[in-house]
């Protein structure tokens, strides 16, 4: 193993800051350790290793002449192949864009660029971003580092593995239904889910897209919270669309200690249940946390009624995916979804793509109803400081590309629920645009699992300085065991 791939990215950034270690020597670490472990777990699926190099001699030359740009300084990452990398193909996973190249950089491949960072890959994604496993007729399987047989989940799930296995220092990623969330809790790494618009996500599109997706985000992951933090710095920012007249005001938080939190609890609901061992590492997680001084409320959580609440986001969810797609595409889908035969199929399912048909004025009473739930959680959070919540129902699960994924379960406790129906976790703070963290608290059964810490509207740091107190006091990143 060597001595810089695991460290945090403000470590080896440090290293080259004070001349130990040259940029083009954690870099060529870095490569090396992509074909050690790459071919079994296959996340990095692009590189321009020349351009790369180059980057890290330019930045070892004006390391040597005391001038550093930024605090990623020299720092190797990669980025989930959906944002655009000038020179690099950007599919979504769909062979029909194999020859798309991306004629610039995304915003977020621009900050990193810009805090001095080498941006040299790519990471797996599944068709068009919608599935927990990260698969695609281009690219194939992504595994899971900690178990190949398992998915390192999704959409985000190449970002998360190549993390876990040291192939990369940071990576961005995108949220809509758990897409950094969820790998980062099946991978054993940190995600954040920002505030709905305060990172810009443009060059993340098939087609010249000049907003952000509804509820969708991009996000960082790390495996480090403190990384976490200044991949988040470095990213956020408005598009310049909305920054001719607006910026981010987000309050900063410089709590170091869990005993200056308030902490309330989600831990389970009928519309999502949690798998037994995951619900008692949350519980043992809890206990610690009081045991740091942390202060536990259990009572009230926030008044939404969780059925409306989930329906709402499978209804805006199924909007908000909707721009492609043609009414045929949608009937085929509610046709196919009937044709199961299973009511909660049909609940989940079902309501998410007949949202891919909402007339603008139902969109609207909808957006509304939104925005009511929304005042909801920012009077809880008058109180409380992080909400703890599962990230979904259980660690990863073993490869099933098998049929749409409407059509597949998962056992939750001995019981079959539908595979979507786990989104009730994606959906309890993204559809009303809240920051959400997740972070390791240790293994069940040889795999990692998180915890998902949901901070009010705009406190991202706040959300960054819990998870920071967390892997100080309790629990941070453990290497898979290659």
């Amino acid at each position: 193993m060597s001595s810089y791939i695991f460290k945090s990215a403000k470590d080896q950034a440090l290293a080259i800051r004070q001349r130990v270690l040259k940029s083009i020597d954690l870099l060529e670490e870095h490569f090396k350790q992509i074909d050690n472990v790459n071919p079994q777990i296959n996340a990095v699926i692009w590189q321009d290793r020349e351009a790369a190099r180059k980057a890290a001699w330019e930045l070892d030359n004006e390391a040597a002449k005391g001038h550093f740009r930024g605090p990623l300084h020299g720092v190797p990452v990669t980025v989930k192949e959906s944002f655009d990398i000038k020179g690099a193909p950007t599919t979504w996973g769909d062979p029909h864009y194999k020859d798309n190249i991306a004629t610039s950089d995304s915003d977020p491949v621009a900050r990193l660029r810009a805090s001095g960072a080498i941006v040299f890959g790519k990471t797996n994604v599944p068709l068009n971003l919608v599935e927990w496993q990260s698969f695609n007729e281009i690219y194939g399987t992504t595994n899971n580092p900690w178990d190949n047989s398992r998915t390192p989940g999704g959409s985000s799930g190449g970002s998360a593995a190549a993390l876990a296995s040291g192939m990369t220092a940071l990576e961005v990623g995108s949220d809509i239904g758990s897409s950094i969330r969820n790998p980062a809790h099946y991978c054993g790494v940190f995600g954040l889910k920002p505030t709905f618009k305060i990172v810009s996500s443009r060059g993340q599109s098939l087609s010249e897209w000049h907003s952000e997706t509804d509820i969708a985000v991009a996000g960082p992951l790390a495996r480090s919270a403190g990384d976490l933090k200044l991949a988040f710095e470095t990213i956020q920012g408005l598009r310049n669309i909305d920054a001719s007249a607006f910026q981010n005001h987000l309050p900063q938080d410089t709590r170091k200690e869990l005993k200056d939190f308030t902490i309330g609890l989600k831990l389970d609901d009928a519309e999502s249940p949690v798998e037994t061992a995951y619900l008692d590492a949350l519980e043992g997680f809890v206990e610690k946390l009081a045991r740091a001084g942390a202060k536990i409320v259990r009572d009230p959580q926030p008044e939404v009624n969780t059925t409306e609440h989930f329906q709402l986001y499978l209804s805006l969810l199924g909007a908000a995916m909707s721009a492609s797609a043609s009414e045929e595409d949608v009937n085929k889908l509610r046709e196919a979804v009937t044709a199961v035969g299973n009511k909660r199929v049909s609940e989940v399912c079902g309501t998410r793509y007949a949202g891919m048909s909402l007339l603008h004025r139902d969109w609207l009473n909808l957006h509304n109803k939104r925005l009511s739930h929304r005042l909801a959680f920012d009077a809880y959070f008058e109180n409380v400081d992080i909400l703890i919540a599962p990230v979904c129902g259980s660690p990863a699960f073993k490869h099933n590309q098998n049929g749409p994924r409407y059509s597949r379960f998962l056992s939750i406790n001995g019981v079959d629920h539908p595979e979507m129906a786990q989104t009730f976790w994606s959906g309890y703070s993204g559809v009303v645009g809240l920051p959400s963290v997740v972070g390791p608290i240790g293994q069940i059964d040889g795999l990692p699992v998180g915890y998902q810490g949901i901070a009010g509207h705009g406190r991202d740091f706040s959300a960054l300085a819990f998870a920071e107190a967390v892997e100080r006091e309790i629990a941070g990143y453990t290497p898979p065991p290659l």
